[in-house]
């Protein structure tokens, strides 16, 4: 229970770094710029105020445990088979919660279109989100809590910084997709991928002057959405069900290490660690 509560605490700074290092970085910016927000200056904000948050970021992790971890950015968490398997589900998750965009506010944010904005949202933001939120908040939070609650609270977190409610919800799910893979694939690599095309998906619609439609009513077609939206439930529910499969999978993994440890196996060919692999999405 002290660790959950340290976990707790962890968050709750997160969470006031990370908006702290937006206000100083769009305070800082706007005064150079004359309060005038065009397509350069969005892309200035987000870049210098993500690195702030980064380097916030991995200030607490030394701080609480003493030592900064690197991020496993290894090649092989580059899987077609896997992204492929990511995009569908995602896109799917967008659909079943389009509904939401009727009941909860609309999202409000407006950017600028431009080229600087498309390199900000649909490239600089998968990449700085997910090294801060997946590479730094989850190995934080993991030292001292299982892979389903560390990927849960650092997706919670991913969704407050996006403020918007609908996008919160949004966030907060897809942010748990993007920590599976992460643990999934042993990589940064994979979640960074989704995280660009959801973001494009998402760009392009405003672009298209399809933002704040829900997905199912650009279609025009009601018996088709109401077929799509049958499809993409079941499709998030066997999906989901896998990524919880895949976290209790990964802690009996950990808990099977930590005994192998106690009791000095250190054989990597040893019967105890044959279980030691990443979970393979690809084929699920």
């Amino acid at each position: 229970m002290g660790n959950f509560f340290k976990n707790i605490g962890i968050f709750v700074i997160f969470i006031l770094a990370f908006t702290l290092s937006q206000l100083i970085v769009g305070v800082v910016v706007l005064s150079f710029a004359d309060g005038q927000i065009d397509d350069m200056t969005f892309m200035l904000i987000y870049f210098f105020s993500m690195m702030l948050a980064y380097l916030m970021s991995t200030a607490l992790e030394r701080i609480a445990c003493k030592r900064v971890q690197p991020i496993n950015n290894a090649r092989g968490g580059f899987d077609p088979v896997a992204i492929l398997l990511g995009v569908v589900l995602l896109f799917a998750i967008s659909v079943v919660l389009s509904p939401l965009g009727e009941l909860l506010p609309a999202d409000q944010r407006s950017f600028p279109n431009g080229p600087y904005t498309l390199i900000a949202v649909v490239v600089l933001a998968p990449i700085f989100e997910e090294v801060i939120f997946r590479g730094r908040l989850y190995n934080i939070l993991h030292r001292r809590s299982s892979p389903l609650m560390s990927a849960s609270m650092s997706a919670l977190a991913f969704g407050i910084a996006h403020l918007e409610p609908i996008v919160v919800i949004e966030a907060l799910v897809v942010g748990i997709v993007f920590s599976y893979f992460y643990i999934a694939k042993r990589s940064i690599i994979t979640p960074i991928i989704l995280h660009m095309c959801n973001n494009a998906f998402a760009y392009a619609l405003v672009v298209l002057s399809y933002g704040g439609v829900p997905l199912l009513e650009i279609g025009g077609n009601e018996n088709v959405a109401r077929i799509a939206y049958i499809v993409s439930a079941i499709v998030v529910f066997v999906g989901m069900s896998i990524i919880l499969r895949g976290f209790i999978l990964e802690r009996r993994r950990e808990r099977r290490v930590e005994e192998c440890e106690e009791i000095m196996y250190v054989s990597s060919d040893d019967e105890c660690l044959e279980e030691d692999e990443p979970v393979d999405v690809a084929s699920k």
